[in-house]
């Protein structure tokens, strides 16, 4: 546990050594989870006020505790109360989250749970964001709920395998659409061996998984190394199987690899040069950001003119006048540049019909990523006639 009661991060005790002198073999160390060196009935920990200042508090061991309800929906311990999570994106990685952090099964099903009414306790999370191989619900990247608009209900949770389905998951990856791959088998996760692992078995992941992307197979631990058993060796499907247990490989656990080797997938379902807006306000506005080999990156402003707002936001579906946002209207990027003295018409019908640098050639810092300003209205044609 490295939260206080009221739900601030722990700091590092490392940050006061004078205090982790003045307590020794207390527990205290390079780590901020919530320790009583003074010898008191309750843990506590230093942690940073809204102001800057150091300020210090109890901890609620409590904290991030999960249960079931009598109708299957999820409840979680927060903030010294327990409450809901919002089922608008709740999904099967998150709901094995809970159903291993209960020690039910290592596989839950996700649902959901309509509430006509008032909830009748508080909505804690928006949306939990697990991988699928964390151990608790808060060591995924969760988002809090802080208007209270839920769409779908709550998130419910049925920890058995699917009926029906051979039960497969991608992990580690940082899209829901990639990651190593698991299969379960005899009551535990474990990974495949890479030996002969190619894109025909990546389409069979993909496929039983549901996912309609390109599918891209990855070795070498692309996705991190996992834990626990390897699975399967020398797999080698066809490419029309619906399922890894129609593919030729190995008796289960019988392997000669490491997890060095544990392979992956990408089951992308975009393509290069497909565009997006980040950052901004509303969905029709941001900066401008392209994907490529498997990344999105931004795009300097290098000869941009509302012109090419305009061809961004008609590829984005967006028909009104587009103008090119101001400097500082939106933060700054991460990760990759992508694209640089970009020069459109405006007759094109895709920021790449635009002449522009090579991937990732350009003289720019991210203070130069472009953002526009496209106009809310799409482009669907509506018939109907006046008078």
């Amino acid at each position: 546990l490295a939260v206080t009661e009221a739900g601030a991060e722990c700091l590092n005790w490392a940050e006061f050594p004078d205090y982790v002198k003045q307590y020794p073999d207390r527990g205290l160390g390079d780590h901020n989870h919530c320790r009583n060196p003074d010898g008191g009935t309750t843990p506590w920990c230093f942690y940073r006020l809204a102001s800057g200042a150091i300020g210090w508090a109890n901890c609620d061991c409590n904290q991030g505790a999960v249960r079931l309800a009598e109708d299957s929906s999820v409840e979680l311990y927060f903030s010294g109360l327990w409450g809901t999570i919002c089922a608008d994106h709740w999904t099967d990685w998150d709901a094995s989250v809970v159903c291993r952090q209960l020690g039910l099964s290592e596989i839950g099903t996700a649902g959901k749970k309509s509430h006509p009414g008032l909830w009748p306790v508080p909505l804690h999370l928006q949306s939990a964001n697990c991988h699928g191989d964390e151990k608790a619900l808060l060591q995924c990247g969760y988002q809090e709920a802080v208007s209270g608009a839920c769409n779908q209900g709550s998130a419910m949770v049925t920890c058995v395998p699917p009926e029906g389905k051979s039960p497969g998951e991608v992990f580690g990856g940082k899209e829901s659409f990639e990651g190593r791959v698991e299969v379960y088998h005899d009551g535990k996760w474990g990974t495949i061996c890479d030996d002969q692992w190619d894109d025909r078995d990546a389409e069979v992941v993909c496929r039983q998984l549901g996912l309609s992307g390109n599918p891209k197979a990855l070795s070498w631990a692309h996705y991190g190394q996992g834990s626990g058993p390897i699975l399967l060796d020398e797999v080698e499907c066809s490419g029309n199987e619906l399922s890894l247990d129609q593919c030729k490989k190995s008796d289960w656990g019988q392997q000669n690899c490491d997890h060095i080797e544990d392979a992956g997938v990408s089951c992308d379902p975009f393509t290069e040069g497909t565009v997006r807006l980040a950052g901004g306000h509303s969905p029709s506005e941001g900066r401008v950001e392209v994907y490529y080999n498997g990344d999105w990156g931004t795009v300097c402003d290098d000869g941009w003119t509302d012109i090419s707002a305009q061809v961004v936001c008609r590829q984005l579906g967006f028909s009104g006048p587009a103008t090119l946002a101001s400097e500082g209207d939106y933060a700054a990027g991460q990760g990759f540049i992508l694209l640089d003295d970009v020069t459109c018409v405006g007759t094109e019908l895709s920021l790449l019909d635009c002449p522009h640098s090579n991937w990732g050639q350009h003289d720019c810092s991210h203070a130069e990523d472009v953002g526009v300003h496209c106009s809310p209205e799409s482009n669907t044609v509506m018939d109907g006639s006046l008078g």
